[in-house]
């Protein structure tokens, strides 16, 4: 068994050995290792933090293409509205022109209709003047003053109706 003896050497080997384990793993490993975790956590922490803000970002996203869906709908309708009002507007001018134009064409009658009551009023009177003094060339011998203004007194008459 020439493999295994314990001697001193070996003892001592074996303490070396012991205590470099020993020191590495305070001095080394669990530095090291605090290290790493520490790390690990820190990077753990910050997609912890990424994700948070990822969510917060999909909220705020969500929101506003809500407002702008809201925005939008609110514009179309002010854009509604005003088209609306715009045609009431027209339709108001329109009516307001038809009726002054029918209001201009009544009056142009009226006073189409008053200018030749009058024509007609002055042809009469001109018609009853020729008349009258065409009967009196016509009577001047024949009647005698009492029957003409008789005679006269009726074609006015007449003429009048």
């Amino acid at each position: 068994m020439d493999l295994f003896e314990i001697n001193l050497t070996a003892v001592v080997q074996l303490l070396n050995f012991l205590f470099l384990l020993w020191a590495l793993n305070k001095l080394l490993y669990k530095p090291f290792f605090s290290m790493m975790d520490k790390r690990r956590e820190k990077v753990e922490g910050e997609l912890a933090e990424a994700e948070k803000l990822r969510r917060q970002a999909d909220e705020m996203r969500i929101q506003a293409e809500k407002e702008l869906k809201d925005v939008r709908q609110k514009a179309e309708q002010i854009i509604s509205n005003a088209e609306r009002e715009a045609e009431r507007i027209v339709e108001e001018a329109k009516l307001k022109a038809q009726q002054e134009a029918e209001k201009i064409i009544s009056n142009a009658q009226a006073e189409i209709e008053r200018q030749k009551q009058e024509v007609l009023a002055q042809v009469q009177g001109m018609a009853t003047e020729l008349a009258v003094s065409l009967a009196l060339k016509v009577l001047k011998d024949a009647v005698d003053e009492k029957a003409k203004r008789e005679y006269l007194m009726k074609i006015i008459k007449e003429h009048e109706k």
